[in-house]
């Protein structure tokens, strides 16, 4: 397996590059918001439908993952031909009205529609930025930009916590608010409208942008010019099945855990030691926002310096690498025995396993072939929200509803589970990491 360099050259990133890359950040800020509002409304959301940990756990990760993932791949297609800025305002339109709609919902299934519909909006975003990022800076600085992009979906889990944290003590503080025609709905209903608004901003911002000419970087041998077809799009994976198997199933691997740790850590503090939304929200909020938005960058920052002293292998490399020193305070923190030990081992979980998002996911765009590099950061968004999003919070609350039958026991669901899939998603990415290393790299000319 080689990697070349396709022609014409990348040019020199654009004045404005970084500017647009901080726009995409602030999407996915935006897009993490309203996708993680239900994390601190756990207690009042099975409260008002009558419905349990399991169906909680649908409505945190498969119901906005399933559509999420599934249109992610036709969607890439449209965004490696069409205009990205259009289809990423677009999609920020949908998930922003979505998620207000779910404010309005009165049943279980009302909710898990507007959730899926949120997972349709939001499938635009990635791998349309992906291929904006790609375009818009050279190779030596995509993994820079894309651990800042990946990264801002950390700082969105955080100031999401942080943000709806406040703004449920603020409910508590004003019971007597009220509003025209619709009265007072519930405080979890409130949330879900008040997430929504900040994504109707961030469309119009997107049709501000300007849609870049598109450029070939570092390519796995067999690329082409023009477009690709989804049958090409496989039968390239197929034939780099060493290296992109790995990654396409590794890293949803270690996403699944941590989007369990995200969804599950809070109502953790609420049941074990009787903290309330209001008091665990902003401080795990922080941790988030500071802590992996840290890992995420130093993941990009480090696997970048490492392929620029020739290691093929960095991306990867790097991500296992966290993942496995990850796995011991995994195991640790939900067992601690005290609040403040809980938090003290917390805050290595939360770097270090955020730290294979910001190597990981930077080989494709830096890899792969323009003309399908945005289908194949869908095919990894497939397998990362099916497996990671999907499956990841599921997992935690079935063991804990049907194995150990104790919602009180949630610590030991996070312990077993957490740590198993961390696990099993390193020794995954290492054998791409392996078959990266038998690669070689043709330096891109000056």
């Amino acid at each position: 397996m080689t990697l070349r360099v396709d022609s014409p050259p990348v040019p020199a990133a654009q004045p404005h590059a970084w500017g647009v890359v901080a726009l995409l950040c602030i999407g996915g800020i935006i897009s993490m918001l309203d996708r993680q509002v239900l994390i601190l409304l756990v207690e009042p959301i099975k409260a008002s439908l009558a419905i349990s940990d399991t169906q909680v756990s649908l409505l945190q990760g498969f119901a906005v993952a399933i559509f999420y993932g599934l249109l992610a791949v036709p969607l890439g297609r449209l965004a490696d031909s069409g205009n990205r800025t259009q289809i990423i305002a677009a999609g920020a339109l949908f998930f922003s009205l979505s998620t207000m709609a779910g404010g309005f919902a009165v049943s279980f299934g009302a909710l898990f529609a507007t959730r899926l519909c949120v997972g349709i909006g939001e499938a635009t975003l990635t791998p349309a930025g992906s291929s904006l990022i790609g375009d818009y800076l050279p190779p030596h600085k995509v993994g820079r930009a894309m651990g800042l992009f990946i990264g801002s979906s950390f700082v969105g889990s955080g100031l999401a916590l942080v943000i709806i944290g406040s703004f449920l003590a603020w409910l508590t503080a004003n019971p007597l608010l009220r509003f025209p025609l619709i009265g007072r709905p519930e405080d979890w209903q409130m949330v879900f409208i008040a997430a929504s608004l900040p994504g109707l901003f961030f469309a119009a911002a997107m049709l501000l942008v300007r849609e870049p000419p598109r450029s070939e970087g570092l390519a796995l041998a067999g690329a082409r010019a023009g477009s690709a077809s989804i049958a090409e799009v496989m039968a390239f994976v197929r034939s780099n099945a060493r290296l992109l198997l790995p990654v396409f199933l590794g890293l949803p691997l270690l996403a699944g855990a941590n989007f369990s740790l995200n969804s599950w850590t809070p109502t953790f503090f609420i049941r074990t030691y009787g903290w309330t939304a209001a008091e665990i929200g902003p401080i795990f909020g922080l941790m988030i926002t500071l802590l992996a938005t840290a890992g995420v960058i130093t993941g990009g920052w480090l696997s970048d310096r490492m392929l620029a002293r020739g290691r093929t292998d960095a991306n990867l490399s790097v991500s296992m690498a966290a993942a496995l020193a990850a796995v011991p305070f995994i195991i640790a923190f939900p067992l601690a025995g005290s609040a403040t030990a809980s938090l003290l081992l917390l805050g290595p979980v939360l770097f270090l396993a955020a730290m294979p998002f910001g190597a990981g996911p930077a080989a494709i765009p830096i890899l792969a072939p323009n003309r399908m590099r945005a289908q194949l950061m869908a095919v990894y968004l497939l397998f990362a929200n099916l497996f990671g999003a999907g499956m990841g919070p599921w997992m935690v609350a079935a063991f804990t509803d049907s194995v150990l039958g104790d919602p009180q026991a949630i610590r030991w669901s996070i312990a077993l589970v957490c740590s198993a899939v961390m696990l099993a998603g390193a020794l995954i990415v290492g054998l791409g990491a392996r078959a990266m290393r038998h690669a070689a790299l043709v330096a891109r000319p000056a």
